[in-house]
């Protein structure tokens, strides 16, 4: 079996579905990207709290860790069992 990369595999999905013509089939495909798109929509609580998070970072009021502090207090807590 010949591995493809992602590019390959749309562009022969993309043949693959000009010729087809089965609807039963069509219409299962029509239903998964249904269901896709709708698992990517926030609801308004969610895109409340990313429109919070936004207008905090934009004012400078987030605070930030590089990777190294993070594991750091880590260590730390687990030293010290609170972890």
């Amino acid at each position: 079996m010949i591995r493809m990369d992602i590019q390959s595999i749309k562009v022969d999905l993309i043949h693959w579905l000009t010729e087809l013509q089965d609807l039963s089939v069509l219409e299962q495909l029509q239903g998964m990207k249904a269901k896709q798109e709708s698992s990517l929509k926030l609801n308004s609580e969610q895109t409340k709290e990313l429109d919070s998070r936004l207008k905090r970072y934009e004012n400078g009021e987030m605070k930030f860790s590089s990777w190294e502090q993070v594991r750091e207090r880590i260590k730390s807590k687990a030293e010290e069992g609170d972890v």
